[in-house]
């Protein structure tokens, strides 16, 4: 059995908000992204310090996204720019 590596959406230090679960996402929740977690789980896991509430979570790249994504002008170039992030979202399925 191989074991696949996967890729890294954020890296150290990114300026990230919390997309959410299932309901609508808070851009008002800003964080950091001060840990990556590689073979814990499936997929990798970021450790989140929360600005405001000035605490720290864990999350896979589905729950949170680069604070500054939709600020970017479309470029085919840029995987994280505003044409690719609502497939980006959507494909980053976890196998429910």
């Amino acid at each position: 059995m191989s074991r696949s590596i996967k890729h890294l959406d954020f890296v150290k230090g990114d300026l990230v908000y919390f997309v959410g679960y299932e309901g609508p996402s808070d851009r008002n929740k800003i964080g950091i992204v001060v840990d990556i977690k590689v073979g814990e789980s499936n997929f990798p896991l970021y450790v989140v310090h929360w600005i405001k509430d000035k605490l720290q979570s864990t999350h896979t790249a589905m729950h949170i996204d680069l604070l500054y994504t939709t600020d970017l002008i479309d470029n085919e170039a840029s995987p994280k720019s505003v044409l690719h992030l609502k497939d980006r979202v959507n494909d980053r399925s976890e196998g429910d």
